[in-house]
């Protein structure tokens, strides 16, 4: 069902598919909700070069594998290395920052503390992210680099009245101001993580709709002849009540709206009170063999047979028309999904003529790297990017602290 899995427990090392939290690669810099700075608490008081060594030691101790072709993600989110991204709880890194100007230079006055507090950040900010995820990616050549929340769409207004899911304006170009760290990417993971209020609601589908085409969007800009793959954060539960799981509504809403609009792959993430009991663990485990485990077989599957009918096994398929409520689903009437007795869930069936016409009318390539043409059957000549186009459909990863282990 999971094509990979992992625990996001600091002692889990070797796994294939790894997140770094703050506390687990390098020196990052940052603040308590107390103001108490951790490692110099800005970019730009902590040594880039001290934080590196620190870096390249935990890389190589959570993925001691030279050869690691897995997910490698870094959970940094306590700033944001653009300015003007910093509001809210955030503000204090733009605060630490003007009075550092201020304590250095006296007799400056507001406006240039304003604009050299912002160049100071920035430049610091963009090292320290920029050389992070390339030191990465130097020492595992093969693996999935990316950043958690990168790129974000920041759609938050999600209970305004006519609500769209479209990205702010000014939110995209932000976005495309990040050119160089999307260039310094070998993958992109956003999050579609939903809240309970808006259960069963047209709004969530909005909101993971334009986070995943923004995410489509940036894939395409570096300079690669390929797109970066996207992996898309899921949860099991919504974010004010983890232990109340997606409905199947919102299944199809989050997971199936992002296979459907060409996603390399899902990651559902889960928190430690989802396994801190054993009642919570019961629970999880019914909903992952349930609904959960059910749909991700039926999405899965679809996908792997529109790639192999429609795209040789060369690429993944695409909805036509980003906006159709075409998915990735297979026909009730012709496939059959159970849970055998060892727990895992088989499908049973095959695909009609008819089921593959319809894929074919709704559905394109996007080609893998290495392939192109309209049906991927064409070859050309890589870039030398490797993992890119390891995984063939759609990969589900599954995170969480205790499942993992079992």
């Amino acid at each position: 069902m999971f094509q990979m899995i992992g625990s996001p427990l600091a002692k889990a090392r070797g796994q294939n598919v790894t997140i770094f939290y703050v506390n687990r690669l390098g020196y990052y810099p940052w603040y308590t909700s107390q103001g108490v700075p951790i490692n110099g608490g800005l970019p730009q008081n902590i040594s880039l070069q001290v934080h590196l060594e620190k870096a390249d030691q935990d890389i190589n101790y959570y993925i001691p594998a030279k050869d690691f072709s897995g997910l490698a993600v870094i959970d940094w989110e306590y700033w944001r290395p653009q300015w003007d991204r910093n509001w809210n709880t955030k503000d204090v890194y733009r605060q630490k920052s003007r009075k550092l100007i201020s304590d250095m230079q006296t007799n400056v006055s507001a406006a240039d503390v304003e604009c050299l507090a912002k160049a100071t950040f920035e430049e610091s900010a963009k090292a320290f992210m920029k050389e992070t995820i390339e030191l990465g990616i130097k020492n595992r050549p093969k693996g999935l680099w990316g950043y958690y929340l990168y790129p974000d769409c920041h759609n938050y207004n999600i209970y305004a009245p006519n609500y769209t899911g479209s990205c702010p304006e000014a939110e995209v170009l932000r976005n495309n101001e990040l050119s160089w760290l999307w260039n310094s990417s070998a993958a992109l993971y956003p999050s579609v993580g939903v809240g309970k209020p808006l259960r069963d609601s047209e709004n969530i589908l909005r909101f993971a709709q334009f986070r995943v085409l923004e995410s489509m969007r940036i894939a395409t800009m570096t300079p690669h002849d390929y797109a970066l793959p996207v992996f898309v954060y899921t949860r099991l539960g919504y974010r004010e009540e983890p232990l109340l799981f997606l409905s199947k509504e919102d299944l199809i809403s989050t997971i199936g709206e992002s296979a459907a609009l060409g996603a390399a792959g899902i990651v559902i993430w889960g928190d430690m009170n989802l396994t801190s009991s054993e009642g919570n663990c019961t629970k999880v485990k019914q909903f992952v063999s349930g609904d959960l485990g059910s749909y991700i077989v039926n999405v899965t599957k679809a996908a792997e047979t529109c790639s192999h009918h429609l795209c040789r096994n060369n690429g993944r398929c695409v909805r036509k028309v980003w906006k159709a409520p075409d998915y990735l689903h297979l026909n009730p009437a012709n496939y059959h999904i159970e849970a055998s007795e060892d727990g895992e869930i088989d499908v049973k069936g095959k695909a009609s003529d008819m089921d593959l016409a319809v894929m074919a009318e709704k559905f394109s390539c996007h080609c893998y790297q290495g392939y192109e043409g309209a049906d991927c059957r064409e070859m050309r000549a890589a870039d030398g990017c490797a993992g890119v186009s390891s995984f063939s459909s759609l990969l589900v990863t599954l995170c969480l602290p205790v499942l993992a282990g079992r």
